[in-house]
């Protein structure tokens, strides 16, 4: 993976520093630039507060944004957007993949019939459908699948006493788990590891560069073939997985045509894999910051439930999604207009310090009612399987590797700005003293 992406040297533990260069920032514009570019961003959250008390809802002019896009980062502007039936995703917010302009790019045909891509009508026919075959029943083995794969995934490198925590563990685990809750054949896991990555470094416009985008369009065509290819079996000889219970999920008579199932379960596999993922490095990378908090996950599985909400809170993988402004929205006196675009910046929104007390710290007594997952109609369908294999991977990992800590001093921060992990994450442990 680490030989496709470019990345960020960044220190596991940031210097104060960090905040007061963020303070001496005194143009939005130059704020949502720093933000925007890896380079030149250094830590993360200091520009998002910055903004914040600068213009909470900044009309930028940046590339990289559609122009005149409101940047939100105050936590009830981005709650309201998001609940908003005036903000939509519709076809026009796919647009910033068509990376040739041209519209037949098949990374951009694939994300142009993405249910979250649709008009509102048809996003909630396929919502709905996809509703019904996600039954308690169906999911209920991801559980025990993302344990399997936890402690296979540790087998491979307990006796090292080191690892690649993202290569290692985090990236494969919710892809492997994923896919056998989907019921694909377990030789295909390292081809579609593959395709996932290129597929997700490409959904990033402001960071694609030609070689990311042909990577991209490969995977979508090799997405598309091998879908194709699943439906066709299941519809012919049904089985009883996931995949099988979408093809014949139906809604007022009503069944998924053949490329809004292919788009939907290339979104399904990128949506349960490469965001969980990295939650799980940012998660690993926030109790290294707060060791009183680690040590306490560390001796108790009860709290895994509630630190996962402050996980997701502190440091969220979704970091901005683009809304369409259909009819004119009031922001306390900002007037976002019709046919103007939002981004939301949900990170900023789970560190507003008029939400949550002191933000900035970790604190897994928090009960935080965070927008990791967004809200509203585009409330994250597969919120509850992350939270599931969040909680899954976090109780086996600190069972078999119970005194797992930073190898170094730095870390890789993945250069993306849509979606934030890290991009390799080195974590050491006695090798004697393992958990098995």
């Amino acid at each position: 993976m680490k030989d496709r992406e470019k990345g960020i040297r960044r220190p596991v533990f940031p210097s104060a520093g960090e905040v007061d260069r963020a303070l001496e920032l005194d143009d939005p514009e130059e704020v949502v630039t720093r933000l925007l570019d890896a380079k030149s961003r250094g830590e993360l959250y200091p520009l998002y507060h910055r903004l914040r008390s600068l213009a909470p809802a900044h009309s930028t002019q940046v590339p990289g944004l559609p122009p005149g896009c409101f940047v939100l980062t105050r936590y009830r502007y981005v709650d309201q957007v998001a609940r908003s039936s005036s903000a939509v995703n519709d076809p026009r917010t796919a647009r910033v993949f068509d990376h040739d302009g041209t519209g037949q790019g098949a990374f951009y045909r694939v994300m142009s019939h993405a249910m979250l891509f649709l008009e509102k009508a048809s996003h909630d026919r396929i919502r709905r459908l996809v509703y019904k075959a996600f039954t308690p029943v169906s999911v209920a083995p991801l559980r025990s699948l993302t344990e399997e794969v936890a402690n296979e995934l540790i087998d491979a490198v307990e006796h090292d006493g080191a690892m690649d925590f993202v290569e290692d563990f985090a990236y494969p685990l919710p892809l492997r788990a994923i896919m056998r809750l989907l019921g694909l054949p377990r030789e295909a896991e390292s081809t579609v590891e593959a395709w996932a990555w290129d597929f997700a470094r490409a959904g990033d416009p402001m960071s694609a560069t030609p070689e990311i985008i042909t990577r991209g369009n490969a995977a979508a065509i090799g997405f598309h073939d091998f879908f194709d290819r699943v439906l066709e079996e299941k519809h012919r000889a049904p089985g009883d997985d996931l995949i099988s219970a979408l093809v014949t999920a139906e809604e007022e008579g009503g069944k998924l045509g053949r490329e809004e199932a292919i788009s939907t379960l290339i979104l399904l596999i990128q949506a349960g894999h490469e965001t969980t993922a990295d939650l799980l490095g940012n998660a690993m990378i926030g109790l290294f910051r707060h060791p009183g908090e680690l040590e306490r996950l560390r001796t108790s599985k009860a709290l895994l439930p509630k630190a996962t909400e402050e996980l997701l809170r502190y440091d969220a993988s979704v970091q901005m999604s683009m809304r369409l402004v259909r009819e004119e929205i009031d922001l306390d006196g900002t007037r976002m207009p019709e046919g103007s675009f939002a981004a939301l910046s949900y990170g900023a929104a789970n560190r507003d310090p008029e939400v949550f007390r002191d933000p900035d710290r970790l604190d897994l007594d928090r009960n935080p009612n965070h927008l990791a997952f967004s809200a509203g109609a585009y409330f994250c369908l597969g919120n509850s399987l992350a939270r599931t294999e969040i909680q899954a991977a976090l109780g086996v990992l600190f069972e078999r590797l119970p005194a797992i800590r930073p190898e170094g001093e730095y870390f890789v921060q993945r250069w993306t700005a849509r979606l934030r992990g890290p991009l390799e994450l080195r974590v050491a442990w006695d090798s004697s003293a393992s958990g098995s």
